[in-house]
């Protein structure tokens, strides 16, 4: 074979196919993620968005019991995208039978976590009334929460079929039945929020409502794929259907427990914001409430990157390949970083004209307006945070990570945060500005140290699945 052709190219001419190429491959991965969870986070921004149509009281509500949700499910998604890297790893090996067992045992697993989230829902009711809120945003935001007992027992059944389908390297679900249940929810969110189509009219809960029948339809979805798609009916998931194995559901919560808490880390820190906030007024909630909403949106992209990330180094680990791992988390970085800074530039761009979208009152506005070069800021570091997370999941190193998470979002920044916002330690409290502020620092520090960790963490896999070779060259 002659290599003539490929000597006579430059070195840069070479690399630079290499990273398109795998970016390409990443993207083409990615991207059915991005716009499934971009619908995800659609849901949200439409109750938001429906209710700042209702009045600021109906919003800051809403801001309040959303934060109660969404800390919830995120535990919920943490602990069951858990059982992603360990399809992806015995998809990766071609050990067919043991992905369907572990689908089968996840499945079980849904049923316990989905009792402890309708506890937690129950539990985030009676915390709310703790709180300085008039009794008005105390009477929707409870009301907007009790809907989620019933959405809440479905959640995890929902994710278990999920993180299968993308353990696999299916992602093409996520895409077509949360578009499906995007354009349900505003339907729904209309109807029943303002009383359209003979439908009562239930103000900010009739959302909560609506996401009910949302993921019953989307759980439903899912289920029948699992049945009848062509990659499905070839693993057959349902055949022979296993009882709970001990031993599985002990490895999936091994795993899933640390990113679980990993993820609360972060997101609790933006959760508790509303309720130190909440004394000082409807207007700064609800301001804080579209600012997040909208860069929760945004984060979607990087997210989807990481969820490809773990499914590409999951899929090269269970192959015995992790220098081709090492190579798709460098391009991922590179892409999630490219991608975060553009982002961050139209959120400075579009502030103001978002701002008036999604609210009518101008001190809203204002406010939202500058909390978004706070999420620009966020925005530009927080995407390569939560690659290199993605990344260490499918190489199933998840208890480091929690411990960096923990560190840079409670032990350094919640204290600064706090300081700035709600005391005078470093001059005139800042109010919400100062958390945001706290939010940059936290996710410098977490990125910093998680980029540390994935170089040991690739390193040392190649290293280890060299080992054999270079005792025996032959």
């Amino acid at each position: 074979m002659s290599l003539a052709p490929i000597q006579n190219k430059p070195v840069a001419a070479l690399k630079r196919p290499r990273f398109a190429d795998n970016a390409r491959t990443l993207m083409r991965l990615a991207a059915p993620l991005i716009m499934g969870q971009i619908a995800v986070v659609g849901m949200t921004v439409t109750d938001i968005y429906i209710a700042g149509q209702v009045d600021a009281d109906t919003l800051a509500a809403l801001q309040l019991g959303g934060s109660v949700w969404s800390l919830i499910n995120l535990m919920v998604i943490g602990i069951m995208i858990a059982n992603s890297p360990i399809i992806g790893n015995f998809w990766g090996a071609r050990q067919f039978d043991r992905v369907r067992f572990q689908f089968q045992q996840v499945l079980w697993l849904a049923l316990p976590i989905g009792l402890v989230v309708v506890g937690a829902v129950l539990a985030g009711i009676f915390a709310l009334s703790y709180l300085e809120v008039s009794d008005r945003v105390y009477q929707i935001a409870t009301g907007y929460l009790y809907p989620f007992v019933i959405t809440g027992f479905m959640f995890p059944a929902f994710f278990a079929f999920r993180t299968t389908f993308e353990g696999m390297g299916d992602t093409r679900p996520v895409l077509v039945f949360n578009s499906a249940a995007f354009i349900l929810n505003g339907i729904l969110d209309y109807a029943l929020v303002f009383g359209h189509f003979g439908l009562p009219q239930l103000g900010g809960v009739g959302a909560a409502w609506a996401t009910v029948v949302v993921m019953f339809f989307l759980l439903c979805c899912m289920a029948i794929y699992g049945r009848r798609s062509k990659t499905m009916r070839t693993i057959d998931l349902y055949q022979n259907f296993a009882g709970p194995n001990l031993a599985s559901l002990a490895e999936t919560l091994r795993l899933g427990i640390p990113i679980a808490l990993n993820i609360a880390a972060e997101f609790s820190f933006f959760a508790v914001i509303p309720f130190m906030i909440a004394h000082l007024g409807a207007e700064v909630v609800g301001a804080h409430a579209i600012a997040i909403n909208i860069d929760s949106l945004a984060f979607m992209v990087p997210l989807g990157l990481a969820q490809a990330l773990t499914i590409k180094v999951s899929h090269a680990q269970g192959s015995g390949n992790p220098a081709e791992a090492r190579v798709f988390c460098l391009a991922g970085f590179k892409l999630v970083l490219m991608l975060g800074l553009m982002m961050s530039v139209a959120k400075i761009v579009f502030r103001h004209d978002i701002a008036m979208l999604f609210s009518s009152n101008v001190n809203v506005q204002l406010i939202t307006a500058n909390l978004f070069f706070f999420a620009a800021a966020l925005g530009a570091v927080d995407c390569l945070q939560m690659a290199c997370s993605g990344a260490l999941r499918g190489y199933k190193d998840t208890r480091v990570p929690l411990v960096i998470q923990v560190i840079a979002f409670w032990v350094i920044a919640f204290p600064i945060a706090y300081s700035l916002a709600l005391t005078d330690f470093w001059g005139p409290p800042l109010g919400v500005y100062g958390f945001w502020i706290g939010t940059v620092i936290a996710a410098s520090v977490a990125a910093t140290c998680l980029i540390v960790r994935w170089n040991l963490v690739s390193k040392r896999e190649i290293r280890l699945a060299s080992q054999p070779l270079a005792s025996n060259p032959l």
